[in-house]
Parts: structure tokens; sequence; C-alpha cells
């Protein structure tokens, strides 16, 4: 079958034109009409982070091991069981590898399993469909994609990586990603699924950044979806900062997630606001050295504190108190009658 080619200036969907049928146009309603409507808010598939039918996008470094976790969330999913410690809803899972070899997918999949014994079990809901070295325009693909989604029910789709998808679109142009953006919205309107995307950072010192500002590429890669999931390397190791950019949901304090082969844990004794920065630029402290700097066990205020963490650690008021809330509540430090303490005589922070 040949296959026209369009130039991008002109406004023609090639979906279309090999067969694809638009939707028709919603009619325009009334504010009494929207409230007589009966719209269900869809299941949520991650707790707190996203909606069955809605689009999320998971950026990082290059090697952060986006795809191990992105195998990890579609485990997760098709389980019923947490992602990074959020509970998740058993729904089936499809997931579109364009850049793993097939046999690395399966002994990942392997090794995942292995790892995690909740997730065991034959005849789960989740599938794969690996399309390494084929034509990934996703304009080209979807109408395949979803002829062929239609025979199941998925609750969640997973495309890795969305550069693989690109075809001839330049990831830096607005009106291009945004093109890009419209086909992952029909995919998931016409399935009804979450659709779920990895893309890369941009070069440099992501940390000089805003979260969302961190990604390569044009604006509509973080103004298009639903959910935005950020990997920040953490100044230790092997270690990395997730930032949450939710339109949907109440925006979720940031947490550190460790990678410990192959999985990435939550790390909940780490700082997230230690960010690897370049040698010259100021290091936030880690919580061992706040510790180290201005906590006894003779009990201190508030205010003693701070003007402590300024002086020794060069620590805002602020971050201040969102390291006691932390360690606080994670049960490295006591609070009472106004006062914060360490409880024996020698604090460890692994």
């Amino acid at each position: 079958m040949e296959i026209k080619q369009f130039p991008l200036t002109e406004q023609v969907d090639p979906a279309v034109d090999l067969g694809a049928v638009p939707s028709p146009l919603p009619d325009i309603i009334t504010l009494d009409q929207l409230e007589e409507m009966d719209f269900p808010t869809p299941p949520v598939i991650i707790e707190g982070v996203l909606h069955q039918g809605c689009k999320m996008i998971l950026g990082g470094t290059s090697k952060s091991n986006k795809s191990w976790s992105l195998l990890d969330l579609a485990l997760s999913v098709a389980t019923g069981q947490p992602w990074w410690g959020r509970p998740c809803t058993k729904l089936p899972v499809i997931y579109i590898n364009f850049e793993l070899p097939t046999w690395s997918i399966k002994n990942r999949m392997r090794s995942l399993r292995a790892c995690r014994p909740e997730c065991q079990g034959k005849e789960m809901p989740l599938h794969f469909w690996n399309l390494r070295g084929k034509n990934a325009d996703i304009t080209l693909l979807r109408p395949q994609l979803e002829e062929r989604l239609a025979k199941h029910h998925y609750g969640l789709i997973i495309l890795d990586p969305a550069y693989k998808v690109l075809g001839n679109r330049d990831e830096n142009a607005n009106g291009e990603i945004a093109d890009l953006m419209n086909q992952f919205e029909a995919l998931a309107q016409a399935s009804g699924a979450a659709v779920v995307v990895a893309h890369h950072f941009a070069k440099g010192d992501s940390t000089a950044k805003n979260a969302m500002d961190r990604m390569s590429g044009a604006g509509a890669w973080v103004r298009d979806p639903d959910s935005i999931i950020v990997l920040t390397p953490h100044e230790e190791p092997d270690c990395f900062t997730v930032t949450s950019i939710l339109r949907n949901l109440p925006q979720l304090p940031e947490f550190v997630v460790q990678w410990n082969h192959p999985l990435m844990r939550v790390a909940s004794d780490l700082n997230p606001e230690a960010l690897r920065r370049p040698q010259s630029k100021n290091k936030v402290c880690s919580d061992k050295e706040f510790m180290d700097a201005v906590m006894t066990t003779e009990g201190k205020t508030f205010t003693k504190i701070v003007t402590e963490a300024k002086t020794e650690l060069k620590m805002s008021r602020s971050t201040c108190q969102r390291t006691l809330n932390r360690l606080q509540h994670n049960g490295l430090i006591k609070f009472s009658t106004g006062l914060y303490w360490v409880e024996g005589s020698k604090v460890h922070i692994p």
C-alpha cells in the first residue's frame, strides 16, 4: 500500500487519510446542561497520580532507568500492587516497546518478578508489543494500534520511549509536539486507557531549571500531559528526586528513589532538595550534615535551630522547617512542648 506524504505545514492527518474516521465534535452546552450530565470520575490507576483515560509523561536524564521504572509500573498495575509506595488499581496493561530487543525485555521482566514475589503468578493481564526497528511514526502507527487495542480492554498503555514515535517531527517545535500529543490523546480516547510515555532531559545542569522545564524540547512536552513525573539526579549515587506536576490531582510532596537493580525503591531518609549540582554550586546539605550541625539530645526551639542552620549550613528558614518535618515524620527526631531533640547519645543516618 502506498502511503502518502504530507508536508508538516499542511493540516492533514495521515491517519485519517489511511481510513480512520474522526469523531464528530461535541455540542456546545449550557451550565445547566453541564450540571445535569453524569460524568463519573474515571478510576485512579496510580493513587494520587494518574486517572484512567489521561496522559502521563515520565522524564529523566539519559540512563536514569526510565524503562526499568515503566516496566515496574506495568507489572504493578497488572497485579494491583503499589508502585513507588503508591497503590495501583489492577487493570490490563500493554507495554509498547520501541527501543529494547525482545530478549532484553524478557530478561528484565524475569529480574523484576524475581524481586517482587507479590507480583508472581501466571496469566496476568500484561501484554507486550515489541516494535524495535519498525516504522514508529505515531500518526501512521495509530490506526494499527487502535485496531489491535480494540480487541482488548486495556486500562494502561505504555509507549517507550517518546522520541521513537516522533517520525519527522522536530522535538523543539511546539506545533509539531502539540500534534504528537494530540495523537496520544486520540489513542487514549479511542481505547479508554491511560497513556504513559518516557522522555529525556535536555543537556546541561537540570537543577538550574524548574522541574517541568528540565525535559528536552518544546514546551508542549510538559504543557499537554495530565500528569508529569520528573526524575532529577540526587547528590547521593544512584538516587533521584521524584517531582510530580499534576493537573487533576493535588501535588505530591517530593521524595527520593534509589536504584537497586532491578528496582527503584523509595529512600524516605534522603533529602529531596539535595540535588546533584556542578561542583561550582553550593551543595544542599544532607540530612546527616543537618543532624550533626544543629541537633543534639538537649531540646532546642525552632528559632534556635533556624539560627544555627543559617549560620552553619547557609540554610533558609523554609528549608529548615521542611527538613525538621521530614526528620520528625521518619522518626529520627522528637518534638514536644516546642522543643526538638534526638533520643540517645549517638545519631545514625544511613
